[in-house]
Formats: C-alpha cells, structure tokens, sequence
C-alpha cells in the first residue's frame, strides 16, 4: 500500500507545514499548488521542509507561485505544469494556475487559458500511459462541492472537469477556493480539496496494492 500526503494553499506557512508532515509517514506528497506565501516568497523553504520530510514530492504551482517554482532543483521535489510523470509505479498528471487571479503573465485567468493548459496537458497523456492515476490541479473541477465560493457561486472549472471525464483518473487533488475544503466522486474518481494547509488541513489518500482503488481522508493538525 502506498500513503499519500494531500496537500494545498500552504501559502508560506512552514511552521504549520513541518506540524503536519510530522502527524504521519508518507511515501509521496501531491501539493496542489498556493506554495508561496502572498508575496510570491517562502516556496523554498516550503519545498524543502517536504524534501525533508516526505520521500518525494510532486506539486503544482498556483496563483501565488512564481514561474521559479518549477526548476529550483530541489532534491526529490517535482512542480510539474502542463506535464506527466511516473514516481513510484504511478502516473501523475498537473497543471498549474488559480482561475480569476493573475498567473505567470497573465492579468486574469478565465477558462480560456485554463482550457489552453488542458489541451497542452491532453497532448501529453495522449502518448502516455493507458491508465491515469492522479491528476494535479490548483483550480478545482465546475460544479461540485470542490469550487463553491462563501456566496454559493460554482467558480471551478469546466474544461478541468471535462478532463477528469474523459480521462477518469483514480485521484483528482485540488485546491484554490479555501471554504470549499472536502471531497466528492466525479465518475470513479475521487476528487478532493484537502483544505489550505496554512491554518492546518491537510489529507491522506491511501492507493491500493494494484493501483486500482484509492482511500482518501480528511484531517486537522
């Protein structure tokens, strides 16, 4: 069996970080982006206190996150964009960016780009592997509980949900909208925003021997 720590939206918060990578031994941490704290700064910090702690990480950047994140060659940290990889008898697929907010250039986010993302993503999967296993977003998927905003206003979106249909990963992690902390099943996936990490949630997916079934819980520091 192999433990994964969930994690989101730890923006900076090291302290609470190193609190949370302690409650528990994990093979991998999927980190769904929101590394550095609102000033674009900390992500190292943060992504050596995984180095650290987890044997391998594989994160994506979000909204706060600057186009640095992604190469600082930090021993078994990977922040993939628009990318697949293969840890640890998995296939990882993610992309970065916070719909609504600025990302890497761009003034505002809108589906458009987050559908530009998507298709490059596809394009990767297309030659990969036959079976996804966890998908890596920022943005959580449209109309679910995952992307609900205080008002009640779905915000996710829907080319990432479409994606997560066609593609039907066994784990979806996500994250962005902060009130919207829980999980929900699109198809057979099990999709989930574990929280933001910066006041102490955080979550454990749990995959089976075969890599078929997935097991996820929600926890607080």
């Amino acid at each position: 069996m192999l433990t994964a720590l969930l994690l989101s939206d730890i923006h900076g918060r090291v302290s609470m970080l190193k609190k949370i990578v302690k409650k528990g031994e994990y093979d991998i941490a999927f980190v769904a982006g929101d590394i550095s704290n609102y000033s674009g700064g900390a992500y190292r910090e943060v992504l050596e206190t995984l180095s650290g702690g987890v044997p391998l990480t594989v994160a994506v950047p979000g909204n706060v996150d600057p186009p640095e994140v992604v190469d600082l060659g930090i021993d078994n940290v990977l922040v993939i964009h628009k990318q697949l990889v293969e840890v640890k008898n998995l296939y990882v697929a993610g992309a970065g960016g916070g719909i609504g907010f600025p990302f890497w250039g761009i003034p505002y986010l809108a589906e458009l780009h987050i559908a530009s993302f998507m298709r490059d993503l596809e394009k990767a999967v297309e030659h990969g592997p036959r079976v996804l296993h966890v998908l890596i977003t920022h943005t959580p998927p449209s109309m679910t509980n995952l992307d609900r905003v205080y008002s009640g206003e779905h915000v996710g979106s829907k080319n990432i949900r479409e994606f997560v249909e066609t593609r039907k990963p066994l784990l979806h992690v996500c994250g962005h909208i902060h009130e919207s902390r829980g999980m929900t099943k699109i198809g057979e996936t099990v999709a989930v925003n574990p929280g933001p990490a910066m006041v102490g949630y955080y979550g454990i997916a749990k995959f089976g021997d075969d890599m078929r079934e997935v097991a996820v819980e929600l926890l607080k520091v």
